[in-house]
């Protein structure tokens, strides 16, 4: 803001103008763009499937590819780092298993 308030009136526009151009140049060219955001109230259908075998490999894929960090996982899947977190345990983690549960045997099995 001090280099900004120090520069003639005149330049003040041109400069921001240069600013955004860049700040547009650099977003284009990067290799992770961000994600545009979406609505709140986004339908079903736009959700992501993460069911689908696809978009489970392509789920696999971009964490290997950007090595586990969630945030670019999920610059490069178009969703919310929320989403690509939630995705990558519940679908990825190798810890996930299946506990068998037994039938509860109600008040007669517990002792007091």
């Amino acid at each position: 803001m001090k280099a900004f308030n120090g520069l003639a009136p005149e330049r003040r526009e041109s400069v921001m103008r240069a600013h955004a151009k860049a700040e547009t140049l650099c977003e284009a060219k990067a290799r992770h763009p961000l994600v545009h955001p979406r609505r709140i109230d986004v339908r079903l259908a736009e959700k992501v499937n993460w069911s689908d075998p696809a978009m489970r490999t392509k789920l696999a894929n971009a964490f290997a590819a950007v090595g586990g960090d969630n945030e670019k996982a999920a610059r490069v899947l178009g969703v919310s780092p929320g989403s690509a977190r939630l995705a990558k345990k519940r679908h990825l983690s190798s810890a996930t298993t299946v506990v068998a549960r037994t039938p509860h045997s109600g008040r007669q099995g517990r002792s007091r």
